[in-house]
């Protein structure tokens, strides 16, 4: 072989191994710049739930509306007596569910998975969820008529591929959270003024009773890690 040709051969490997690492380069940060949008609902509607429970970093939140799903609650036996139930969604054609559309990176939105038990105590779904028109008493209700307009159903009001944690195994009871629990979402409701008819039913659930913790623990649990953790309360 010719030196012109060991040459020749030696600049192509330098060549693929350049552009190589630079396309891998590329690809892991492309990777890493991802982000993804999440509905959150339950206590994960306090801000404050995100960064000193599970230790995220959301680079964006607002208000928003999830149609034709309900809130319903759900719990194990073991925990019955201290803490009963979780919040969940389940498919309900004409309700609606407000809570909050996170925007994450893609490592937080695989931690909201990890702490949220996904696929064992959640699922994954791909769900439409409508962003807040303005902060009026019907700022929700105002979302969805406007989504409902054939011009604004094409415009960024209507948000795609928003990711939404459903229970794989929610049958039709509906077991009574801890006032604690309960006092989280309503709190969260009050501060992104959620509509005034959905804090009102927010008002009318049920809590649970006879507890070994009468308040439940849930709101005990959020004030010991934003004292560790430094958090306040938004």
């Amino acid at each position: 072989m010719s030196t012109i040709s060991v040459l020749l051969i030696i600049l192509i490997l330098v060549n693929m191994t350049f552009f190589g690492s630079a396309l891998s380069s590329s690809s892991s940060s492309s990777k890493k710049n991802k982000t993804y949008r999440y509905f959150g609902y339950g206590s994960n509607v306090l801000v404050s739930t995100m960064k000193a429970l599970r230790q995220i970093q959301p680079l964006d939140a607002t208000a928003a509306v999830l149609p034709d799903y309900e809130l319903r609650f759900d719990g194990s036996e073991s925990s019955r007596l201290v803490e009963p139930s979780a919040a969940f969604v389940n498919a309900a054609t004409g309700k609606q569910v407000h809570g909050v559309l996170y925007t994450l990176s893609a490592e937080d939105f695989a931690k909201v998975g990890r702490t949220e038990g996904v696929p064992f105590a959640y699922r994954w779904q791909k769900c439409q969820v409508y962003p807040y028109v303005g902060n009026g008493k019907e700022a929700g209700k105002e979302a969805m008529e406007s989504a409902n307009d054939a011009a604004a159903a094409s415009s960024s009001q209507r948000t795609t591929d928003t990711y939404v944690l459903i229970s794989p195994n929610l049958g039709e009871r509906n077991i009574p959270p801890s006032s604690s629990y309960l006092g989280l979402i309503k709190e969260g409701a009050a501060k992104w003024k959620f509509d005034q008819a959905y804090q009102e039913e927010l008002a009318s659930i049920e809590e649970a009773k006879n507890l070994i913790i009468p308040q439940g623990l849930s709101g005990l649990l959020l004030k010991v890690a934003e004292a560790a953790t430094g958090t306040k309360r938004e």
